[in-house]
């Protein structure tokens, strides 16, 4: 993974503490983050950051293609730091909120169905939710 101060100034982005502790926690972090669970991790390593602050800069360093943010099913967001160039899909336990990015994309086939009606999309999100393989165990569902 590319430095965090490195990654900023990439995007065009003034290095803050904020956006630094953003990323480092996102980096860290094994699964994706809602903005709260991200907030409280972040005043671990930066106290007296405000929610407004790093909802802001969420914003920002989304704009800039730096994260993803996932849809949750039940509203509000997560948030993962973009590890690769373009758009992926995710699978989302519904048991660990474990979150797996996917390697097709579903739009690929339905762009040419959709050019029959005239229309042309310009953004879309595919989520997946269910169990991944620990969570099923544990719910004992074959």
């Amino acid at each position: 993974m590319m430095n965090i101060d490195e990654m900023l100034k990439q995007k065009q982005l003034k290095v803050t503490p904020q956006r630094k502790a953003i990323l480092t926690v996102l980096e860290r972090s094994e699964s994706v983050l809602s903005a709260q669970e991200l907030f409280r991790e972040v005043l671990e390593l930066l106290p007296g950051t405000n929610f407004s602050t790093i909802y802001r800069n969420l914003d920002t360093l989304l704009s800039r293609g730096l994260l993803c943010r996932i849809p949750r099913e039940n509203g509000g967001d997560l948030y993962e730091i973009r590890r690769e160039e373009g758009h992926h899909h995710h699978v989302i336990c519904k048991g660990c909120g474990a979150s797996i990015p996917v390697d097709f994309c579903p739009m690929e086939t339905l762009n040419c169905q959709l050019e029959e009606y005239g229309f042309t999309p310009t953004e879309h999100h595919f989520e997946v939710y269910g169990l991944c393989s620990k969570c099923k165990k544990q719910h004992r569902i074959p």
